[in-house]
């Protein structure tokens, strides 16, 4: 449905608001409109660029003068530097289900940071696409007879001169764009989109010094991203400045060619809706995520000497006055998180070459079938020998499920699986482990070496005649198992960082640990690692690390 008779429709977007927002805002600092010889500026000169720049660089106090603009991953101070000592190290994470222990290489989040800077934009991403896709519902359930709201990629661009007006106002490189903003938002209101604004200072620069199209440097911004170079005196030096706004918004319609071509005509200013040959922009959410990571990869960061660098990304617009950066009914969903969370790490590796971890577990389980084996591979374990001797299973197992002894098992290489043995504290228990507590280092004298364990020998050497059963000797108990498994388990527990699981006292559950399969391997690490441990910062969703 277009042409949707309503205030809140883009159908009803005038060029004559447009243009009235732009001049306003020039007669806020006291320059009238009119086509001056400044008119004649071109981005695609050099030197008409420099030009303007060296006019806000005059303009500048020293107090307020700052560093422009840097993109992700380039160091705080733009030398290829991490944002913190600790950006790689590895840091220790627990499976809350089945304690299985993984590391992931520290990670910051930090806009800046050299290593950890791309994830930066994949968590942004996350959160800033599933908060559109939140708005596109919100406002077909708010709309009049469920108008459908679709999701559009524009890119809103000032003339140079807009900028050299500005600078001839005496107003610093800062305060241009902030005014530049506030005209891009003023745009976006008159459209009735709503969304995410992505400011970009930067384009690709040709040998010539004219600049390059979207198009044409589109597949460049991976490779700067990753590419451990410094920014300034060699990543800068390929680029141009050309600051543009990139609109990630939803709205019943968004006109912007006859629209965009009057208001051209009028100021200089271009409203570009990036579109296909169909004439659509965003054709459904993934598409929306995908554009949103994109553009978040090169999206201008702000940095400042006290540390508080500051993205230049918002959240914009406001809907039958609720404003979706702040109204609860525009807040994110936690199914619009994973929802989000999914998609980003999908794409992620061909739009940001990242290739994230997951806190999804996911540890192979292996299905233990045979019950005597498994027996046979723990008594084997502690007291390893040539030759092959019985063990009396229903034993081990009881010490097992009782939680006197604690057994790991992992997939090895042959097919099969290994076990490790720990005691009830989580010491490794093998034939060479010397003086154990709780467990005989004998295995046929055990009776008389435990106090928890007496009477219960892990393992007989005689055979045990049927006329010593008092019940069925019958030690074939596969029917204990699930004889219908065809393959190994896999944990859908999450991983915590460590720190969390010491919080939440789960190493100190006697409980948990006993039903935990990979206890053992949950408590050396947390022996191993210091008991403060500097937090894991909370990702949006199930992504983490930046390997």
């Amino acid at each position: 449905m277009t042409g949707w008779d309503h205030p809140e429709s883009g159908s009803r977007a005038t060029p004559r608001k447009i243009v009235q927002a732009v001049n306003r805002k020039l007669a806020s600092v006291g320059i009238e409109h009119e086509r001056n010889n400044a008119r004649s500026l071109q981005w695609n000169n050099p030197e008409h660029r420099l030009w303007v720049r060296d006019k806000f660089e005059e303009n500048a106090r020293e107090i307020a003068r700052k560093q422009e603009a840097l993109l992700p991953g380039f160091g705080p101070q733009g030398r290829g530097e991490n944002a913190r000592e600790d950006c790689g190290n590895p840091h220790p994470f627990v499976c809350s289900d089945c304690a299985n222990t993984v590391e992931f290489g520290s990670t910051c989040s930090m806009s800046v940071c050299a290593r950890c800077g791309v994830a930066w934009v994949r968590d942004a991403a996350i959160k800033k696409s599933a908060k559109v896709r939140r708005v596109r519902k919100e406002k077909y359930k708010r709309s009049p007879s469920h108008v459908n709201q679709f999701e559009h990629h524009a890119v809103i661009s000032a003339p140079l001169s807009w900028y050299y007006d500005l600078a001839a106002a005496g107003l610093t490189m800062e305060e241009a764009q902030e005014k530049t903003r506030e005209v891009v938002k003023s745009i976006l209101e008159e459209l009735r989109c709503q969304g995410v604004l992505i400011r970009h200072s930067f384009r690709g620069s040709n040998p010539d010094g004219s600049i390059q199209s979207e198009h044409d440097d589109r597949g460049a911004w991976k490779q700067r991203l990753n590419s451990d170079r410094k920014w300034v005196t060699d990543v800068r030096e390929d680029l141009a400045w050309k600051p543009h706004y990139h609109c990630i918004v939803v709205g019943d319609e968004l006109k912007t060619r006859d629209l965009s071509a009057d208001v051209e005509e009028a100021t200089g200013w271009v409203i570009h809706r990036i579109e296909d040959d169909d004439g659509k922009s965003l054709p459904n959410d993934g598409a929306m995520a995908r554009a949103l990571m994109y553009s978040l990869s090169h999206a201008d960061i702000e940095v400042r000497e006290n540390g508080h660098n500051q993205s230049k990304v918002w959240e914009v617009g406001a809907y039958k006055g609720d404003a979706i950066r702040s109204s609860d009914t525009f807040a994110s969903r936690d199914h619009d998180l994973d929802w989000s969370d999914a998609v980003i790490r999908k794409h992620a590796p061909r739009i940001l070459g990242l290739r994230s971890g997951t806190t999804d577990c996911g540890a192979t389980m292996p299905a233990v079938s045979d019950p005597d084996e498994l027996a046979r591979k723990i008594v084997d374990e502690i007291w390893p020998q040539d030759e092959p001797v019985d063990v009396e299973t229903d034993t081990v197992l009881a010490h097992v499920s009782e939680g006197t002894i604690r057994v790991s098992t992992s997939s090895s290489s042959g097919g099969g699986y290994d076990v490790t043995v720990t005691d009830s504290d989580g010491n490794r228990l093998t034939g060479a482990a010397g003086s154990v507590p709780d467990l005989a280092t004998d295995p046929f004298d055990y009776a008389s070496s435990s106090e928890d364990l007496r009477s219960r020998p892990l393992r007989q050497d005689d055979v045990v005649d049927d006329e010593e059963c008092d019940g069925d000797c019958d030690h074939d108990h596969g029917d204990d198992q699930h004889d219908d498994d065809d393959g190994d388990e896999t944990c859908d527990g999450t991983l915590v960082p460590l720190e969390e699981a010491r919080e939440r006292g789960l190493l100190d559950d006697d409980e948990w640990l006993d039903q935990a399969p990979f206890a053992a391997d949950a408590l050396a690490a947390h022996r191993e690692y210091p008991d403060e441990l500097v937090p894991f910062g909370t990702p949006p969703g199930k992504a983490i690390g930046a390997a």
